[in-house]
């Protein structure tokens, strides 16, 4: 008689009924009545066979994973493991699904100390304040709130996004202006318009994976520069350019993402003259250049674009709220009937009520108090965790770049580690980071890249303290790893 008929269940009893079937299952196990690697019987099939809700079986074979005695196949069902503790095929394939989801933009959120997320958490959104802002559209506009916008945007929040950057130096024609729905449509919508199928593109390395995949959207051919403290090595960038013609060059020059520099003023202006030059357009990306914390704040690149060859891409999500999809992106004028076409065709607008609510929330200074109040914040947490990395991590770990703003830290590992073998050691001590190679174009899962990033945008000073803790330990244990279960994905920003 095989383990499966023998089971029984006693409703008579206090022990919970998942309680008794993980027991005789796991004495089964441990009794070797269930060959190594073998398939228990699927969740509903044993459910009707002891005629249980399928959540008690769920449950029971819920405890046995945690202790290490069975393990799942995604699609497969679950299967005895092969020695006790976690087995290695389980730990393998939950590190590969996980390292697998970073190269589709997904974060895994298993740790509960998140160094990997780049937006704030929810308790710093400024919700009371938006909540003024959306009340006041909505008894002044009624149900106009909720029509559909122009495809350019709502005009009154084109000209306080013009006020508000003409404030801070950097003057932009409100025609030019384009309300899109968050940065990622913004890069989207450029690639559409100016890269031809097949065409060359240049990025820098390590760049926002994002900008990698709109551009893989077109078959385009991408090569990278590397970067230095102050922007890419000119001497490096000009060889490229005598030898390749490339339609378009993506760059975040202040705070960039993920090694928080910021470019000098100086290449910020030979970037435009080899652009006229060299008859290429750049996207310039732009979510963080309010957050600086010593020094003079970061100019744009826009700043210095008279012969207009900036695309100049401005996000209010990221250190605000996310979910609201709210960006802008500068166009010369002769362009703007091919971008409103590919806007019409992407989503029509962007949602009519946020865009007046942030009008609002823009004219009554509320979006300055918010930069001013988290930018406080964050200069705290910078502050910790700077401090917290040259206590704890440094050496065997190294900062090429320390960032004077912004929300990452791009650290580099003793060479013979990759920053895959390190995020799986930080996933064993319950951190979230991101490991440099999806930073990196072309990924190659082989390649050793000997980097990671570290962002405090989602955690407290406390939460800081604990994780680059448990980061050192992670250093101390990586040949030692035991992966914890998968808990969801949220997007790579």
């Amino acid at each position: 008689m095989t383990l499966w008929q023998q089971l029984t269940l006693d409703r008579s009893k206090k022990e919970p009924l998942y309680q008794q079937l993980y027991r005789q299952i796991k004495e089964g196990i441990t009794a070797d009545e269930l060959e190594k690697n073998s398939r228990l019987l699927p969740i509903r099939e044993l459910a009707g066979k002891l005629e249980v809700n399928p959540a008690t079986v769920v449950r029971a074979y819920e405890l046995l994973e945690e202790e290490g005695l069975i393990y799942k196949r995604v699609g497969s069902g679950s299967f005895v493991a092969p020695e006790a503790g976690m087995p290695a095929e389980a730990v393998s394939e939950r590190e590969q699904d996980s390292l697998e989801m970073l190269g589709y933009g997904q974060l895994d959120l298993s740790g509960d100390i998140n160094f990997a997320s780049a937006t704030p958490a929810p308790s710093l959104f400024p919700v009371d304040d938006f909540k003024i802002a959306l009340n006041h559209v909505l008894e002044r506009d009624q149900g106009e709130a909720f029509t559909y916008q122009k495809s350019q945007g709502f005009y009154p929040l084109r000209r306080s996004i013009q006020s508000y950057f003409s404030r801070q130096g950097l003057e932009i024609p409100v025609e030019e202006i384009q309300i899109v729905s968050g940065a990622q449509q913004a890069i989207d919508l450029i690639v559409k318009i100016f890269l031809d199928y097949g065409r060359q593109v240049l990025v820098e390395k390590p760049t926002y994976p994002g900008a990698i995949s709109a551009f893989q959207s077109r078959a385009a051919a991408i090569d990278s520069i590397p970067l230095k403290e102050d922007g890419p090595d000119l001497q490096e960038l000009e060889n490229k350019l005598s030898r390749n013609r490339y339609q378009l060059f993506y760059t975040m020059t202040s705070f960039h993402n993920p090694t928080g520099i910021c470019w000098s003023r100086v290449k910020k202006q030979k970037l435009i003259q080899l652009a006229e030059e060299h008859n290429f357009l750049i996207i310039e990306d732009d979510c963080l250049s309010e957050l600086c914390y010593r020094g003079e704040p970061p100019l744009p690149l826009k700043t210095y674009d008279q012969p207009g060859r900036v695309l100049y891409i401005k996000s209010f999500s990221k250190i605000f709220m996310p979910g609201l999809r709210l960006a802008f992106l500068t166009l010369p004028e002769k362009y703007q009937s091919r971008l409103l076409a590919a806007k019409h065709a992407t989503d029509i607008s962007s949602a009519g009520l946020t865009q007046r609510a942030m009008d609002y929330y823009l004219r009554e200074g509320l979006w300055q108090q918010h930069i001013d109040r988290i930018g406080r914040l964050f200069q705290e947490r910078f502050a910790t965790m700077l401090a917290e990395i040259k206590d704890k991590l440094l050496p065997p770990l190294a900062i090429p770049f320390i960032p004077r703003g912004g929300i990452y830290f791009w650290l580099k590992l003793p060479a013979e580690i990759s920053g895959r073998d390190f995020y799986l050691a930080a996933r064993q001590q319950n951190v979230a980071l991101l490991p440099g190679e999806v930073f990196i174009h072309p990924r190659n899962p082989q390649a050793n890249i000997p980097y990671f990033r570290l962002s405090f945008a989602a955690v407290s000073e406390e939460e800081i303290k604990t994780g680059i803790t448990r980061l050192k330990k992670a250093c101390q244990d990586l040949n030692q790893q035991d992966s914890p279960s998968d808990e969801g994905y949220l997007p790579l920003v």
